[in-house]
């Protein structure tokens, strides 16, 4: 896996929108952290059921997949699946990068 930039297409009607979602995409990292280290399995759910809704809409397909991921993984109640993906998630918010066109 490389650690460079993730560029993704976006369509430039949503440029003014991006740069507050990947924002909040930094906040939910840390939510979904927290989250994953108390044990708090609903709260897991509803943070991967919600990246997954609005990373799709924009067209974030990869960090809409791991959204979808930790929904399934707190429904589950997977631990050992959570914390994988919370160093996935840290990792792909870290990286991607909007490329509008």
């Amino acid at each position: 896996m490389s650690d460079g930039p993730i560029s993704v297409k976006i369509d430039p009607l949503l440029a003014e929108l991006v740069p507050k979602f990947l924002g909040r995409c930094k906040q939910t990292v840390v939510e979904f952290q927290n989250a994953v280290q108390s044990g708090d399995f609903s709260s897991a759910r509803r943070i991967g059921h919600a990246l997954y809704g609005t990373a799709s809409s924009f067209g974030f397909d990869e960090m809409a997949g791991i959204g979808r991921e930790i929904e399934q993984a707190a429904l589950n109640h997977d631990a050992d699946t959570l914390k994988d993906l919370a160093e996935r998630l840290d990792a792909h918010v870290a990286r991607v990068r909007p490329v509008f066109d």
